[in-house]
């Protein structure tokens, strides 16, 4: 069963997970570890992930976009979301752009661009990460997820209050594009995650970052939470991501719209 994975988020986001939550496989980030990690909030429930790229703008799955009223915010410097400390600091939206070529669901081009109706003010709890310059290209190696998604390897949701972390295994581009042939890949996806399920991402990670070291220490972002498949952590079913690297153009328009 596969689930563009923010969709059963309207029944169950508001559950929190008890005794050590993680992602499925992963970890309690340090508070305040990523600080370019958005939640997005519908009446105060966390719903979907996403990547702060500038002052006025964040980066997330289109799919995301299906819950947006003039309700929803957009939540830079959270860790806790049942105890909201000092960090935090609470948007709306001005604009949303989602991909032309994204058809809905559980389909490639799962990209889309919030501008916020009021800057970020950076510090060291929130600011942006770094887009890779380089031409379109499949990442290799670890890379390492965020996000407050379900933490269960079953149908019954598990979500946990703080932030978590885990690195994923990027799976090689051959097997990804040939992987799920009942749902192809298309060629600016990524596959991630752990071939045993050990580690992977679940319901409300989608639009959350997947990011690595570039040869200077800068984390660079290459990868936004697309799609998996239920349960969350089947083994030989990797979580599905947009390749940036395939919209860099896109993404660099649509910062200059107005």
């Amino acid at each position: 069963m596969k689930i563009a994975i923010c969709t059963a988020l309207i029944i169950g986001f508001a559950a929190f997970a008890s005794a050590k939550p993680r992602i499925v496989g992963g970890e309690e980030a340090i508070p305040h570890e990523f600080p370019y990690m958005i939640s997005l909030q519908q009446n105060g429930r966390h719903f979907c992930g996403g990547s702060i790229l500038s002052e006025e703008w964040v980066l997330t799955a289109a799919h995301c976009l299906v819950n947006f009223n003039e309700d929803t915010e957009i939540v830079a410097g959270a860790h806790s979301l049942s105890q909201p400390d000092e960090f935090e600091q609470r948007r709306k939206h001005s604009r949303t752009i989602a991909h032309e070529d994204y058809l809905g669901g559980v389909n490639p081009h799962d990209i889309a661009l919030i501008k916020i109706s009021e800057p970020f003010e950076f510090n060291q709890q929130v600011s942006s990460l770094n887009l890779t310059l380089v031409e379109p290209h499949y990442p290799t190696g670890q890379a390492t997820f965020c996000g407050w998604g379900s933490v269960a390897k079953s149908m019954n949701y598990n979500f946990p209050d703080k932030l978590m972390k885990a690195n994923l295994t990027i799976m090689e581009s051959g097997k990804c594009f040939t992987r799920y042939p009942e749902r192809p890949i298309h060629e600016s996806n990524i596959c991630a995650g752990e071939e045993d399920g050990s580690r992977a991402i679940c319901s409300g990670d989608s639009g959350g970052p997947l990011v690595q070291k570039n040869a200077d220490g800068e984390i660079v972002l290459y990868g936004v939470a697309s799609w998996t498949f239920l349960p969350c952590g089947t083994a030989g079913k990797t979580g599905v991501f947009v390749n940036v690297t395939h919209f860099l153009q896109w993404i660099f328009q649509g910062m200059r719209s107005q």
